[in-house]
């Protein structure tokens, strides 16, 4: 498959959309379910190398797969649903066409960074536990995370001709309510 045929497909099924919405859900959720993780190991006392590295790891892990998985569930239907609609309009079947080629790609790619970008997200988070002491790595972490979803909203914004810093501190806004919602109900620091 040529990178010629690519752009086409991106093109032919508004990929890049559909991509970049996929990425930041799943950056996001992978960033806030590790951060959520951390912190409630440390409420509970566990706030360990031996315990965040493969429990953080298998998160990610799983979460990625699931996101992946549902991901290309999801897009095989809307793929589907957008080319019967177009062969409604076209008054032609798509079969063996670059537009049914363009929607299975589409299904694949969309799926494809549903699953890697929480991955991304949450392994950046734990990276840090491998190189600090634990608390270190817990301040850095949630540094880490702050800095990537203030990055996250503000290329959102600049991308929607918004105020890229107001967006930027709102999605860091969402992330800390979200943490914080995380920190009250865990029952970490009760036991």
């Amino acid at each position: 498959m040529s990178i010629k045929k690519i752009g086409v497909y991106f093109d032919l099924v508004e990929i890049s959309a559909i991509s970049r919405r996929y990425f930041v859900i799943g950056f996001f959720d992978g960033l806030i379910t590790i951060a959520g993780m951390i912190l409630g190991a440390y409420l509970s006392g566990h706030n360990t190398r031996e315990l965040i590295i493969p429990v953080g790891f298998a998160t990610a892990l799983a979460l990625g797969i699931s996101s992946s998985w549902g991901a290309f569930e999801a897009e095989r239907i809307e793929q589907k649903a957008l080319r019967c609609r177009r062969e409604r309009s076209m008054l032609s079947k798509l079969d063996e066409t670059i537009f049914d080629e363009a929607h299975r790609f589409a299904t694949a790619f969309s799926s494809l960074v549903h699953g890697l970008s929480p991955m991304l997200g949450a392994l950046i988070l734990i990276l840090p536990y491998a190189l600090l002491p634990p608390f270190q790595a817990l301040e850095c972490s949630l540094v880490i995370c702050s800095a990537s979803l203030f990055v996250l909203g503000a290329i959102m914004g600049r991308m929607a001709n918004e105020r890229p810093i107001l967006n930027g501190l709102r999605m860091l806004l969402l992330g800390i309510i979200v943490l914080i919602v995380v920190l009250i109900l865990n029952p970490g620091h009760v036991i």
